[in-house]
């Protein structure tokens, strides 16, 4: 096993170790928590899939970028929310209930949408491409879809003393995987991260990132913490999901990759005053 090889599959070890602890702390009405609350859920998806994706497009078209960022653009517009923001999401003041739910619901609707906006993208720009329902729906099954049920179902049978202890454990397990794997492929991949800035790149990325910001903060209801947690929703995606698709649809660029880790490392570096902000006000309303 090589050593990216190794370093990958810690993320995934990972992610779906933070996520069982998640969703240990959750309940089975939460997953449905976009369908029952349909107003939030709409929003959630305008923001998402309908506002992100036209920016993507809109920069792309009008913008003289590298093409590995066009398709770094377009690929993280169509992708879900990242298993590793419902951390972020809560320290942002999110209600766990709106966070699974967001995260359940944007999955499902990820692997419905990402094939319609690689097709969408095609027309547009005039070039053959296109992606299965399959290349886009297995890793978020294994990453997302599996361990959020599998914790829902196992935490009645945990009961209240072991449940907390059980979900401490593995979150904690899971950061610091995450953060020994994510160090390590920063290093490897950093030197094709520099091939790709320039012309524009970075702003056009902040760009991205900060009207999925907006618009997810606009649109995320009246409660703060929710239009919080789907402000980083918006703002931050799955580069799993972007980079399986990109794989299939541009297997030839071989930046693509770093691109799209790239937009990832931007999009969390602009959400970072917006947190900070976050944490002022709780701040305050807790004085």
């Amino acid at each position: 096993m090589t050593v990216a090889l190794a370093l990958k599959l810690m993320v995934v070890i990972s992610v779906i170790l933070m996520l069982f602890a998640l969703s240990l702390r959750a309940r089975v009405a939460d997953l449905g928590y976009m369908v029952t609350h349909w107003r939030l859920g709409l929003g959630a998806l305008v923001a998402m899939f309908v506002i992100v994706p036209a920016v993507a497009v809109a920069i792309a078209y009008f913008f003289n970028l590298n093409a590995a960022v066009e398709i770094a653009l377009v690929t993280i517009a169509l992708s879900p929310i990242p298993p590793i923001l419902p951390n972020k999401q809560l320290k942002a003041g999110g209600r766990a209930c709106y966070i699974t739910g967001l995260l359940f619901g944007a999955t499902i609707v990820s692997i419905l949408v990402a094939p319609l906006g690689v097709y969408l993208f095609s027309q547009i720009f005039g070039i053959e491409a296109q992606v299965g329902f399959g290349a886009i729906a297995m890793p978020l099954i294994l990453t997302i879809l599996l361990p959020l049920v599998l914790g829902v179902a196992i935490a009645p049978l945990l009961g209240e003393g072991l449940l907390p202890r059980v979900s401490n454990i593995a979150n904690k397990l899971g950061v610091i995987l995450l953060a020994v794997s994510a160090i390590g492929l920063l290093i490897m991949i950093f030197p094709r991260m520099l091939e790709v800035i320039g012309h524009g790149t970075l702003v056009a990325l902040a760009v991205m990132a900060a009207v999925g910001l907006a618009a997810g903060y606009f649109l995320g209801g009246p409660d703060a913490g929710d239009r919080a947690t789907l402000g980083l929703a918006t703002s931050t995606r799955h580069p799993g999901v972007a980079l399986a698709i990109a794989a299939h649809v541009f297997p030839d660029n071989e930046l693509a990759p770093a691109a799209i880790l790239l937009s990832l490392l931007v999009s969390m570096v602009v959400c970072v005053p917006f947190m900070r902000k976050i944490g002022k006000n709780q701040a305050a309303s807790a004085a």
